[in-house]
């Protein structure tokens, strides 16, 4: 590994043998070192290899100013994130996550608390994200012998989530979750009952609204010409099609997109399902 910038003494930016980007983590491994020296992997305790450059880049920069704990940690909650969900998160992650918790430790500190206005929708809407970030808010408290509060675990969801999604916006998912609520208040309202949260059914529903939603962050929405079947299911679940109608007015009001009546069949249907 030859050595490209020193961040600190336990952090080293380095080249590997396929000319990747890497960082480096050991004790002291950048003390009394300097550009193009080679360092002997038994110095290295933590390798980093980002297939992003852009991240590594950024990533870079966050770790001269940052504690490297910090990136330890991060690493620690991706890997049991990535498991647990058994899917790969956007590297960016490494870098967004990774600031919010250097600057969440500095905030407590100082006795500044943030509230998490979307911890209630966080932990319903996305409660496998939600108890990795209870397990991660344990890690770093222990880790830091710090307390921080509850609302730190749905903070990390949030970007947990976000590191699933394509584009990796914190825009676009708070847009997902005030829709997905949102929704949900006008079917309540509409019918005047309260849904039964713990249903497969509603489950099923927020999931369609959640790809809903990005469908329509993405420009992607649902296309079909089967005016049969679109008249078909508007005559068939007429109470159903009537709160459709409210709900799409609803969302091409936030949205400024047009929903198709593809998009306006699959709503009607997986409301009848979540009315059984």
């Amino acid at each position: 590994m030859r050595v490209i910038k020193i961040l600190n003494n336990n952090l080293v930016f380095a080249e590997n043998e396929l000319k990747e980007d890497v960082i480096l983590m050991g004790k002291a491994i950048g003390y009394n070192n300097k550009v193009g020296n080679i360092i002997s992997p038994e110095n290295i305790e933590k390798l980093y290899v980002l297939e992003d450059q852009s991240v590594s880049k950024e990533l870079v920069k966050l770790m001269e100013e940052t504690p490297p704990e910090y990136l330890l940690l991060t690493r620690s909650i991706v890997d049991m994130a990535e498991k647990q969900l058994e899917k790969k998160l956007f590297e960016s992650i490494y870098i967004t996550l990774t600031d919010h918790l250097h600057l969440a430790v500095i905030r407590n500190e100082s006795g500044v608390m943030i509230q998490n206005r979307l911890l209630w929708e966080v932990r319903k809407f996305y409660p496998q994200e939600f108890e990795i970030g209870l397990k991660a808010l344990k890690k770093i408290n222990e880790k830091l012998d710090i307390h921080l509060p509850e609302a730190e675990a749905g903070n990390i969801a949030f970007h947990i989530v976000n590191a699933q999604s394509y584009e990796g916006k914190i825009e676009d998912l708070i847009f997902m979750t005030n829709l997905v609520k949102d929704v949900l208040k006008i079917i309540n309202h509409h019918y005047s009952i309260e849904l039964d949260t713990d249903s497969l059914n509603y489950s099923r529903f927020v999931t369609h609204l959640q790809f809903l939603a990005q469908r329509l962050l993405d420009s992607r929405p649902l296309h079909s010409d089967d005016h049969f079947l679109y008249d078909n299911i508007k005559a068939t679940f007429t109470r159903e099609f009537d709160c459709t109608l409210v709900i799409k007015s609803y969302i091409e009001k936030i949205s400024k997109v047009k929903m198709t009546r593809e998009e306006e069949i699959y709503l009607t249907i997986h409301l009848n399902r979540l009315l059984q």
